[in-house]
């Protein structure tokens, strides 16, 4: 199953992350309001299990800081919320290299997630600028794990 995610859930993924202050989390509208705008993309979904600590995956794509740097993406393994009603953490975030050395301007994201402790993530980049490029599918699997490969994407 593939999914796609475009700015609306975007800011609900972002969400999560800001409202992790001790104090009790922000009204939604705040919380969006927040969002930098170099938050281009961001998906969620999945889930892992290690030593004990559960929660689910999380990729955001940054856009370029400035015209010499490319996009670039992090893969997040979320904490999931506690018994507590506490919220989600970041347990863990991974920059993918192979996606920051490729400069480009902007990707399509999107990602399967059908066995546990799996999370596949494709990257299509999206540069009017340059020629056909490479498409990436980033496997995460354990905290801080990952794999990256070339070749087309799935239909």
């Amino acid at each position: 199953m593939i999914r796609r995610a475009g700015l609306g859930f975007a800011a609900f993924g972002i969400m999560v992350n800001l409202a992790v202050l001790p104090a009790l989390a922000a009204a939604p509208a705040d919380v969006a309001a927040a969002v930098s705008p170099q938050i281009v993309q961001v998906v969620s979904g999945g889930n892992w299990e290690d030593g004990g600590k559960k929660g689910y995956y999380r990729a955001v794509l940054v856009a370029p800081a400035d015209a010499s740097s490319g996009a670039q993406i992090y893969v997040q393994w979320m904490t999931a919320a506690d018994a507590s009603g506490g919220l989600p953490t970041i347990s863990m975030a991974a920059p993918i290299k192979e996606v920051t050395d490729l400069k480009v301007v902007d990707a399509v994201l999107s990602m399967e997630y059908e066995k546990p402790n799996e999370f596949i993530l494709y990257v299509e980049p999206s540069d009017p600028s340059k020629a056909a490029q490479q498409s990436l599918t980033v496997t995460a699997t354990q905290p801080g794990k990952y794999t990256v490969s070339k070749g087309p994407l799935p239909e």
